[in-house]
């Protein structure tokens, strides 16, 4: 086994890419947390971009390399809802669309401790909601036009329509779906929206 030391030691660009790309997270965390607790505490338009800069001693232009908003900043949004490792294995996968569709996209689920944070944020400051509905609204297009590789049009913006519905109906749920991984909950909320679509079209009689 290849030990990242080693690998560093041979080559200095890798040690300094890495040390980069840690120091871009911690800057990136360090905006979250700031923006999270202002936003918290004064309202989102008790808040500025400076002082949330101030709080982590950056520039308002190093903060939007990293957040297009405050309230994105508050509410940690990445700029896309699908990792590159992602993506490929949704293209590779077999079988059904929509399951692969939760798999794809329950993956951005299984982190509890940061879903809790956001609703529970989102609840408390509902002025954040806007934000948050423009942010699934840019991410349910990438999903579009990812599905759109493996099927035609119409089904691909049926199948994202069917899985996005059924993250809603998780977003909405009190409860916290215990260990179950977010694929298996959202594959078992799709089955309820089909359920339920299936007894109020069901003829009567």
């Amino acid at each position: 086994m290849t030990n990242i030391d080693e690998v560093t030691a041979a080559d200095p660009h890798a040690e300094n890419c890495g040390r980069r790309e840690r120091k871009k997270q911690q800057t990136r965390l360090a905006l979250h947390e700031a923006a999270l607790q202002l936003v918290d505490e004064k309202g989102l338009d008790g808040t500025t971009v400076e002082q949330i800069c101030e709080a982590v001693d950056v520039s308002p232009r190093t903060f939007f390399n990293y957040f297009p908003s405050k309230a994105a900043a508050a509410l940690d949004l990445p700029d896309s809802g699908i990792s590159p490792e992602a993506a490929v294995a949704f293209r590779v996968a077999e079988g059904e669309l929509v399951p692969a569709l939760c798999e794809l996209i329950g993956a951005s689920m299984d982190d509890a401790q940061q879903r809790k944070r956001m609703k529970a944020l989102v609840a408390r400051r509902p002025e954040l909601m806007p934000a948050f509905a423009q942010w699934m609204g840019s991410i349910r297009e990438q999903y579009v036009a990812l599905v759109r590789e493996r099927t035609d049009d119409a089904e691909a913006l049926a199948a994202v329509a069917l899985t996005m519905a059924a993250l809603s109906v998780i977003m909405h749920d009190s409860s916290e779906g215990g260990e179950r991984p977010g694929s298996a909950r959202l594959l078992e909320a799709v089955e309820q929206l089909v359920a339920a679509r299936a007894v109020v079209l069901s003829p009567v009689g």
